[in-house]
């Protein structure tokens, strides 16, 4: 009897399909799955798609599917939360199917609720399978760890998301180009940025004020950085907010050492092509440029200043003073 087909997303992620397709069509499931990896790289549509496929229903969204992640306000999960989630996948499937629960953001469970989800796990229910998401299982217990199935997502080639952007959404080459550059092998991402371009504008005009204060002095550095971030809170939303500053801040450092060394085919940030060529140009640090050591070497300090930064968030330090912080230093 030929395997039957099931219905999968149509970007990346191609073992993972074909693991849990061949667990679909074997009946071999099992009753814990932890999908670790990046964000933006398809871990919630797979698991989406998955229950969808488990119980034959075609869009995944019914009585015996339920996801639990951090509410808005809070960084973490408690074990309220959870003990609420476990009661609800204890009772009877409403169609006589499996129960299936996600778990998003699975490392910022509570230690207690990491506790209280263990024990689930030591005595699984007949039907109810919990899939974990997070960007890093090592966050989790090895307890856990060990009664599940670990899958493993990786980033998709740049040609392939590409060709999907081209191809399936429609998008022209030189946008497709950009987009599949910026993503950084996350599909997701590009497609996010591609279905509101205000978001993608407003991005571009971050990470060029962000370049800018690369090259101004000092005295104008912080008019600068209020375009990009004035929130001066410790609130969860700052926090992820100066996150994404500091992620973006090392992908545009990324590329000016590329460009530094004549790479330009490997820039993340290729509709910024211009203000990474001028802001590299004030750091005199283009190959074969007289002051190419010291500018190198200017590049790789602000690599060593984004990672303090990040260990001063993970610190609880305000996030405005720690972007103060790094702008200071350039």
């Amino acid at each position: 009897m030929a395997d039957k087909a099931y219905k999968w997303p149509t970007i990346g992620n191609e073992k993972v399909i074909e693991f849990l397709s061949h667990s679909l069509n074997n009946n071999r499931l099992a009753q814990t799955y932890v999908f670790t990896g990046a964000d933006d790289l398809g871990k919630s549509t797979i698991a989406l798609a998955f229950a969808a496929n488990l119980q034959n229903h075609p869009e995944g969204f019914n009585s015996d599917l339920h996801i639990l992640e951090p509410e808005a306000d809070k960084k973490s999960i408690s074990i309220e939360s959870v003990r609420e989630f476990i009661k609800t996948l204890n009772l009877s499937s409403f169609l006589n199917s499996y129960k299936i629960g996600i778990i998003k953001r699975a490392d910022s469970l509570s230690p207690e609720a990491k506790s209280a989800l263990l024990k689930t796990l030591e005595e699984p229910k007949d039907k109810v399978i919990i899939i974990l998401l997070t960007v890093d299982e090592h966050e989790l217990p090895e307890t856990i760890l060990s009664r599940a199935q670990v899958l493993y997502f990786y980033p998709v080639p740049a040609a392939v998301i590409y060709d999907y952007l081209l191809k399936t959404r429609g998008a022209n080459r030189s946008l497709a180009k950009d987009l599949s550059s910026l993503a950084l092998g996350r599909p997701l991402a590009a497609v996010k940025l591609l279905e509101n371009p205000d978001s993608y504008k407003a991005y571009l005009e971050k990470a060029a004020n962000w370049l800018e204060i690369m090259r101004s002095d000092a005295a104008h550095r912080f008019s600068l950085l209020d375009r990009i971030f004035v929130d001066k809170t410790w609130s969860k939303s700052a926090v992820e907010a100066t996150s994404a500053v500091i992620l973006m801040a090392e992908g545009l450092t990324r590329d000016l050492l590329l460009l530094s060394l004549d790479k330009e085919e490997h820039l993340q940030h290729t509709a910024l092509k211009a203000d990474l060529e001028k802001t590299l140009a004030s750091l005199g640090a283009k190959s074969g440029g007289r002051n190419q050591g010291n500018g190198v070497a200017g590049i790789l300090d602000q690599f060593r200043l984004l990672a303090q930064a990040k260990e001063y968030l993970a610190g609880n330090v305000n996030p405005r003073l720690v972007l103060e912080q790094i702008i200071l230093n350039f």
